[in-house]
Order: C-alpha cells, then sequence, then structure tokens
C-alpha cells in the first residue's frame, strides 16, 4: 500500500510524540537481542530453583542456573486480565476498567475517546523499532492474542498470531482443554484429570511445539524477533498427563504453613470462598465451608502436577532455542502472570490482596550478563520488565510509564531497586491499595464513590 508523504510525517509525529524514552544495548550486545517472552497462568514461585525441594521442576530449575532468580516481584492485581495489562503496558490502573479481566476488550472500545495505553504496549514498542512480533497462546488475556472479533487485544502489536487450537476447535477453550480435544462445561466438567496419554494430547505441549517451529522460522532471518508463548497450565483445571502426576506422593506433600484464615480479617478484606474453585468445577469437594485435609492434598498434588507438565514444555522450547545457537542472543523472560493461594490462608484461588496471590515466578536471562545464576531480594513490580527490555533492547519506550528499568540488578543482584512495590484490587464499590515494603504490607481500602475511607490492613513478615 502506498503512503502519502503526509502520511509518513504524521505517523512519525505521533510516535516521537508518545516516546520518551531511548533504550540501550548493554551487555556486550553487538546487535539488538532477541526476546523470547515466556508468560506461564497462575505460577507462584513454588519452584525448584525458589527453594522448593518438593517440587518437580528440572527445566526452569536449569534455566535458573543461567538467569537471574527474582524473589521479590510482585504483580499490580491478583487476576489474569488486568495483570497483564499493567504488565504489558507499564502502567498501574487508574480506571475502574483497568482492575478486571476485561481490560483489553474495554479498552479497545474506548480507544477512540483519546485511550492511548494499548498504542504503547510493549510489543508494539518493538515492532515499531524494527522487530518481528509474534504471540503464541495467552499472552494479554485472550488464548490467542485475538478478541472474539478476531482482532488483536493490543491494536498493532503483533506481525502474527499464528496459535493454532488444534483437536479444541477454539483457542477459547485452551485454557480450560482436557484431553483429546475436550473441552471444559462449567460446573459440569472435573476439576483433576490423570489421562494416561502422551504430552501433546494436552494444549500446552501443542502449543510447545508451535514454539518450535517458529523459533525453526524466526532463526531463518537476520530480523531480531519478539516471540510471546503464553502457556496454561497450572491454571485450573488441574489436567495434566498421568505421568506428572506420579511424579508425587500425594500423602507427603506438605501442607500450606499458614493454612488457617487471619483472624480479624474486615469484611471487605481480600478474603473469600475460593470461587474460582468451587463455582466452576464439579467434584471440588469443600464441605460445609471447609477444605478437609485429603481435598486440600488433592488439589495441592494437581497443582503441582500441571506444575511439572508445563516444565517440561519450557524445557522443550528452551532446548530449541540452545539447539539454534539462538540461546547468546536472546533475553529469556519466564513470568508467572500472578501467584495462587494453594490452601494459604484456607483459599485456592487467586483475587485476593495476600502476598501469595500477589507474588509471581520471575526468571531472565541476558546474553552477557554477569549475575548468572544468582538471585536478587530487590523489591521489583511487574510494570518494571516492560521498559527494562526496551533498554536493554535500544527500544524507545514512553515516558509517562509507571514501570522503572531495574537493569542495573543484573550486574549487582544485591542492590536495590524500589523501597515499596505497589498493587490493586477491587471488591464491590471498595478500592484496595497494597504496599508491600521490605519486612511490611499494608493494604487501605477506599470506597470508589464517595473516596472515604474503609479499613485498613497490616502484615509484618519475618526477617
Amino acid at each position: 500500500m502506498n503512503r502519502s508523504p503526509w502520511c509518513v510525517a504524521g505517523l512519525l509525529l505521533i510516535w516521537i510524540c508518545v516516546v520518551g524514552c531511548g533504550g540501550k544495548m548493554e551487555l556486550g550486545q553487538a546487535s539488538p537481542p532477541n526476546v523470547l517472552l515466556i508468560c506461564i497462568d497462575d505460577l507462584r514461585p513454588e519452584l525448584g530453583c525458589y527453594g522448593e525441594q518438593h517440587v518437580q521442576s528440572p527445566a526452569l530449575d536449569a534455566f535458573a542456573s543461567t538467569a537471574l532468580r527474582f524473589d521479590r516481584q510482585y504483580v499490580a492485581l491478583p487476576t489474569c486480565g488486568a495483570s497483564r495489562f499493567a504488565f504489558l503496558t507499564g502502567r498501574r490502573p487508574t480506571q475502574a476498567m483497568h482492575y478486571g479481566n476485561a481490560a483489553f476488550q474495554t479498552l479497545r472500545g474506548a480507544k477512540a475517546k483519546g485511550n492511548t495505553e494499548l498504542q504503547a504496549s510493549m510489543p508494539r514498542a518493538f515492532r515499531l523499532a524494527g522487530y518481528r512480533t509474534v504471540c503464541l497462546g495467552k499472552i494479554s488475556h485472550s488464548h490467542d492474542g485475538l478478541d472474539r472479533q478476531g482482532e488483536q487485544e493490543l491494536p498493532g502489536a503483533w506481525d502474527a498470531t499464528p496459535t493454532d487450537p488444534g483437536p479444541w476447535g477454539e483457542a477459547r477453550h485452551l485454557l480450560h482443554g482436557y484431553a483429546g480435544g475436550r473441552a471444559r462445561v462449567a460446573r459440569e466438567s472435573s476439576i483433576f484429570e490423570a489421562a494416561d496419554v502422551e504430552d501433546d494430547q494436552y494444549p500446552d505441549a501443542q502449543l510447545a511445539s508451535q514454539a518450535i517451529e517458529q523459533l525453526d522460522l524466526l532463526a531463518k532471518s537476520d530480523q531480531p524477533f519478539f516471540l510471546g508463548v503464553g502457556f496454561f497450565k497450572p491454571h485450573l483445571p488441574f489436567a495434566a498427563p498421568k505421568k506428572y502426576w506420579d511424579l508425587y506422593d500425594r500423602e507427603t506433600l506438605p501442607l500450606a504453613i499458614q493454612g488457617e484464615r487471619p483472624a480479624n480479617l474486615p469484611q471487605v478484606s481480600g478474603w473469600l470462598q475460593s470461587g474460582e474453585v468451587t463455582g466452576n468445577y464439579a467434584g471440588a469437594g469443600y464441605e460445609d465451608k471447609h477444605w478437609s485435609e485429603a481435598e486440600r492434598r488433592h488439589l495441592r498434588h494437581g497443582y503441582f502436577a500441571c506444575v511439572s507438565y508445563v516444565d517440561a514444555q519450557v524445557g522443550r522450547v528452551l532446548a530449541r532455542l540452545a539447539e539454534l545457537k539462538l540461546d547468546d542472543k536472546t533475553i529469556v523472560v519466564v513470568w508467572g502472570d500472578h501467584g495462587w493461594h494453594l490452601g494459604d490462608q484456607a483459599l485456592f484461588g487467586k483475587h485476593t490482596t495476600f502476598e501469595v496471590a500477589l507474588r509471581s515466578a520471575l526468571l531472565i536471562s541476558v546474553p552477557g550478563m554477569p549475575s548468572a545464576g544468582a538471585s536478587t531480594k530487590a523489591l521489583v513490580e511487574s510494570i518494571d520488565i516492560y521498559p527494562t527490555l526496551a533498554e536493554l533492547c535500544g527500544v524507545p519506550f514512553p515516558a509517562e510509564l509507571a514501570g522503572r528499568s531495574f537493569r542495573p540488578l543484573f550486574d549487582a543482584p544485591q542492590t536495590s531497586h524500589r523501597t515499596s512495590a505497589l498493587s490493586f484490587w477491587r471488591r464491590g464499590k471498595w478500592l484496595a491499595e497494597s504496599v508491600r515494603t521490605e519486612s511490611r504490607r499494608r493494604v487501605t481500602w477506599t470506597h470508589e464513590e464517595d473516596g472515604r475511607s474503609g479499613p485498613e490492613e497490616l502484615y509484618e513478615f519475618a526477617p
């Protein structure tokens, strides 16, 4: 398509107005590094590489030995869509539409009213900087990067969105998919499945194969790439091949350390009745509003089986990256979109302002970094990842982002980054702001309509 000089000049002017910061390539890169962004749904930092020896995660543990492990990375909101919106735009929530899973769809409808958050997303910034951007699986909130009308949830972000739903027929069935192409029927399908089948009978293994195919294609080009691969497990249902369930002895798995509801919680607090489990699946247990020990063990077993399953799929993708000799040219990010209660505070699910819902796994490998295999206790927010990657790759990004680059941590992981990390949540008409410092978390509630102050929660963490 031919564009007039005035059109090209106009597009350039728009980008100059949006961009406030230019990145710079670091750590010995002679050319812009590629980016492999691996998002894993509901992945809390309970992995072997985080010191949890009861979890079988060999691929991620091996990757951690080449990466910087972030011990205190906090998401903006404890639900998939809102957390990913903040992560991909580098912004904290400022409007009601930012708090829910429909953030992408709602904001796409609002773009005609001057809304620019989605137009300045992380993958779009990389695409405008000359990267080939590809989305597979769940990177934004949908399961293939597209809304129900087939349009990108992040406008103009991706050169390609080639997710193949396979026997599940539609991408929306992938997240809750059972073996052999079966889709969930809410409140009728089981929360558990351990089919004695090969890995590719579940969606994540097929997604890994598609990611490998994309790497093969991308390796043939001199153009740098930004490949997003969004795995579905360990999101509910806890459905994975039997061999991953067999890795664990359910009776010896440790239960949650803090397995009871905290005392003196205010009515508007982040505690709820684990509705994500009990409201969507059959056979979830929960008799008389109390999880029995057997039920808790079964749920924890299912979660860890799914972690081990997705770990194997991540390993396949990383192995192919190395086989193609792209690992020394590629920044690799493994990020969990939020944490998950596994019986902690007598809950199963997210959607709270507790530590386990807001803290998630983050591992980043940068070619040439001196901190490979190290860990950092620096407080970072998920919104910081966008400007960090942009700076490392020399990609311009908007000056008004709330996220701040933590580039220096790759040279000196023992240093600090933030004095506090902010997270947010919404319950009815009440808005929560959670401030996590080195040793405390303070949650304040404010009424959305009249601004009146509600209750406060204060938690102190052992050193």
